[in-house]
């Protein structure tokens, strides 16, 4: 995720975050059928204007 992208509420430049921090662990969305480890990772981006957070999926490839 390269592109630099612009906030939806202010149009202020949004900067990506290392981690949403709660249990010590990276943010995964985990669907049905999935364990932890092939759970997509989520990256929060957060603008620098007006703190306006967007999160991101980073989808892996699927195992053939």
């Amino acid at each position: 995720m390269s592109e630099v992208k612009k906030c939806p509420e202010c149009g202020g430049e949004m900067q990506q975050a290392v981690h949403l921090v709660g249990y010590a662990v990276p943010v995964r969305l985990l669907k049905n059928g999935d364990d932890f480890l092939d759970a997509d990772r989520i990256i929060p981006f957060y603008c620098k204007n007006c703190g306006f957070i967007k999160l991101y999926r980073e989808m892996k490839e699927k195992k053939k």
